[in-house]
């Protein structure tokens, strides 16, 4: 099969490799769409703070099952499916707390294993979600990114109806954050210093979408939530800066509550510690899409999120790399970028 492979940070080759072959308890997925997360391009250049190489990328897919390995009983030759990535252990204490997200020996497909920026996966059948009719093979390949938003809105923040709720970040994640906080009746104000971005909030519904770089936050929090501060703040972005943190504590009121959810691969952030601790505000995190692929796929079948409309370019898998660019270099609006490797 052809697959794209990292060597090295900004090595990223299309190769021809053995396909896949289903071990007991695993199918083979002919891939479909895999859509490039943020994280792809922390990868790409080397900065993941789980990747090995060589690898293959790609960690939000859907496809179809072409193989079955042994006792698998669940699933069929031929039927739609997407794909969930985290490989825990089972045996560990987060494990057999309930909460294998955070499992001690934790395995990713796409940065500890491989993943789908290739024409097949090997996928545990206990990863596997069968696709409803009317949900397609790019809006599943969303599923992963959305559970990412779902889980850190319904487990970690936990929004009141009627909570003022900002999120900064109006890609992917924060959008579907901003989406799910708000069919739990939460009143959303989004934050992005792309323009195209806070367009396509609007269009979506979020009527409360602000230029980050516009005039005081902590003013503009104030003003807009009676003087107090946002109930709860939900940092979405990451990367290779530290303000979105300290942006969070100017924002959120006495007694609120900031998530942060971006991934951060130079792990670290600024945060003013006195000043948490004298308002008493609550500070925690989120990490993947624990137990949530069931409800987002309802939630798309449902047509309450559409991400055929955040979905902006559609490439062939032999153009991964410019993909990864074109994500990257933000002089276009690039939003969600879908891979489509089957016929690679």
């Amino acid at each position: 099969m052809k697959a794209m492979i990292l060597h090295a940070g900004g090595d990223l080759r299309r190769e021809t490799v053995p396909d896949p072959a289903p071990g007991a308890g695993e199918v083979v997925v002919r891939v479909h769409a895999c859509s490039i997360c943020g994280s792809d391009l922390h990868a790409y250049h080397g900065k993941h703070p789980r990747l090995t190489f060589p690898r293959v990328l790609g960690h939000e897919f859907s496809g179809e099952i072409v193989a079955l390995g042994a006792n698998v009983s669940g699933f069929r030759v031929g039927e739609r499916v997407c794909c969930d990535i985290d490989l825990p252990c089972g045996t560990c204490g987060p494990c057999r707390d309930g909460r294998s997200n955070i499992c001690d020996t934790l395995k990713t497909m796409g940065f500890d294993c491989d993943g789908a920026y290739a024409e097949y996966a090997r996928v545990p059948e206990f990863n596997l979600y069968s696709l409803p009719e009317n949900v397609s093979f790019d809006q599943a390949s969303a599923v992963q990114v959305l559970g990412i938003s779902y889980h850190a809105v319904a487990d970690r923040v936990k929004p009141r109806a009627g909570d003022k709720v900002a999120v900064i970040g109006a890609g992917p994640i924060g959008l579907g954050a901003a989406l799910v906080a708000r069919s739990m009746g939460a009143e959303m104000t989004i934050l992005d210093l792309l323009e195209y971005r806070l367009t396509l909030a609007r269009n979506l519904g979020i009527p409360h979408a602000w230029r980050a770089d516009d005039g005081d936050l902590r003013e503009r929090a104030l003003a807009a939530t009676g003087g107090r501060g946002f109930d709860r703040v939900i940092e979405c972005v990451g990367g290779f800066q530290e303000r979105t943190v300290a942006d969070a504590v100017r924002m959120v009121k006495r007694g609120g509550q900031i998530t942060v959810v971006g991934t951060f691969p130079e792990n670290k952030a600024t945060i003013p510690i006195a000043y948490l601790k004298d308002r008493e505000i609550d500070l925690n995190f989120s990490r993947g899409n624990f137990r949530a692929f069931a409800p987002c796929l309802e939630l798309i079948g449902s047509g309450k999120v559409n991400p055929d409309l955040y979905i902006s370019h559609r490439f062939p898998l032999a153009r991964a790399e410019e993909a990864l660019k074109l994500l990257e270099a933000r002089n276009v609006e690039a939003h969600k970028i879908v891979l489509h490797p089957a016929g690679a």
